[in-house]
């Protein structure tokens, strides 16, 4: 019996070794096929935030989106996708006060992602 257990088990080790290896270096070569260009940074009142809007692009297939994503200062902007608002138009930002952001977007476009609390500050919406 432990014959042909000992087989069985490292065929499945081996197979298990060349999919994890597999997987490394296709996400290495390829990784996140998306990318943010930042448009705009804007700093709250006091400065202990940062709403960034920017674009992303996932390539030929997708086309660009603008988005919006609110941080903390310190925090490094991450290739990720908006965490409060993303859109399929451009749109605007003002800052009332260090705990409250409008958003000022074109009523026809097309949102994906309208929160209205992020990281601490409430989020206003006003379609145009």
């Amino acid at each position: 019996m432990k014959n042909k257990l000992k087989p069985i088990l490292i065929t499945i080790i081996t197979i298990l070794a060349v999919f994890m290896t597999g997987k490394y270096v296709l996400d290495t070569l390829f990784g996140d096929m998306c990318g943010n260009d930042i448009v705009q940074n804007v700093p709250s009142p006091n400065g202990k935030k940062v709403a960034y809007i920017f674009t992303r692009d996932c390539g030929a297939t997708t086309g660009f989106s603008p988005q919006l994503s609110i941080l903390d200062k310190d925090d490094k902007f991450p290739n990720k996708s908006g965490n409060t608002f993303r859109s399929d138009e451009k749109f605007t930002i003002g800052w009332i006060d260090e705990k409250k952001l409008q958003v000022f977007y074109d009523k026809k476009s097309e949102t994906y992602k309208m929160d209205r609390s992020v990281n601490g500050v409430r989020v206003e919406y006003v379609g145009k």
